[in-house]
């Protein structure tokens, strides 16, 4: 699927339209972005031949990865970025290619990105003049970080709920093993969804450098256009900064709390250890002495003993509830 973002025509100046193109339906001119969905290749030849240069897609029956994931050929930049997808449970990363030509930009994606349709929604919104295929890319970028900044912070929400359950499970001891097995689970989750978006940021802060550094690569003169889309850039790679930073905290906090939910868990079992020691410290004497009067010996005097019986039963209590004393008294139940 080809879904094109072109000017909107005198009706509405300045500003652009969106649409998914027909099969049998040709690029319309002027068009600023073209997203490339799951291209066939009959979709990735006519996006070729409206950019004038190739367009690398799976569809191509020659397609290889790039030895380089940035690089420019005859003026076209072409740059790969890992953007989060977005689903419902844990954000995932998908490839994105960036196609940045002199008139167009084109992405090629595989997955579904949240980020890309809020992002075209704005951009038909805007009122302004023509923007650059850098300041879309940039402009791109940016939604797909706040994005990641968004799933970031419920990330931090997520683990704030997992430290209050765990460190108040000692509380509810009917449940607490039901509650540690689920924050093992869901700390495995959280991990992998920050591992993700860290992935993601790392991807998209060297597209930015790349695109920062090669912003006047026709070695012209910086025009008004290029300063703002080199300081959106710089604003971009500074939220990104900030972001790793944060990220870099929440990992840090999962492996906090799994290093406290094992501890807790140790704990835990240790005090059902504990409690099996002492029981069978406490019935080891009445062991003893039962089985001494279970020998089948023939001279045992007290065998003969009117009252041998209710002595030894009395015997076997004393003999268990004092060590049971002892251990309360050393507070060690």
């Amino acid at each position: 699927m080809i879904v094109i973002h072109f000017p909107a025509g005198p009706a509405r100046p300045g500003t652009f339209a969106r649409k998914a193109l027909e099969p049998a339906e040709e690029i319309p001119a002027g068009s600023i972005w073209i997203d490339m969905i799951k291209p066939t290749v009959e979709e990735d030849l006519k996006v070729q031949r409206y950019v004038g240069a190739p367009v690398p897609t799976r569809a191509d029956p020659d397609y290889a990865e790039p030895a380089e994931s940035h690089y420019a050929e005859n003026g076209v930049r072409y740059l790969q970025a890992s953007v989060i997808s977005e689903p419902e449970d844990t954000p995932d990363v998908t490839d994105v290619t960036f196609v940045v030509a002199p008139a167009v930009l084109v992405t090629v994606r595989y997955d579904a990105c949240e980020s890309f349709d809020i992002f075209g929604q704005k951009l038909c919104k805007a009122s302004s003049a023509s923007p650059s295929p850098d300041a879309v890319a940039v402009g791109l970028v940016n939604t797909a970080i706040n994005r990641s900044a968004r799933a970031l912070s419920q990330a931090g929400v997520s683990l704030d709920q997992i430290a209050s359950r765990v460190f108040r499970a000692k509380d509810n001891k009917e449940n607490r093993n039901q509650i540690y097995s689920d924050t093992l689970w869901n700390l495995g989750r959280e991990d992998e969804r920050i591992s993700n978006l860290r992935e993601s940021m790392v991807s998209i802060e060297r597209l930015l450098l790349f695109l920062d550094a090669d912003a006047n690569g026709d070695g012209g003169k910086p025009d008004k256009a290029h300063k703002a889309v080199r300081a959106a850039t710089k604003t971009a790679l500074r939220d990104l900064q900030s972001l790793e930073e944060d990220a870099s905290f929440k990992a840090q906090k999962v492996q906090f709390l799994l290093d406290a939910t094992m501890g807790l868990i140790n704990l835990a079992q240790n005090d059902i250890i504990k409690l099996f020691s002492v029981l069978a410290v406490i019935f080891m004497p009445p062991t003893v002495i039962a089985s001494i009067y279970g020998m089948n010996f023939k001279v045992m005097p007290e065998l003969e003993w009117q009252f041998g019986y209710p002595l030894a039963i009395l015997l076997m209590i004393c003999a268990a509830v004092l060590p049971y004393v002892f251990f309360r008294w050393k507070k060690w139940l």
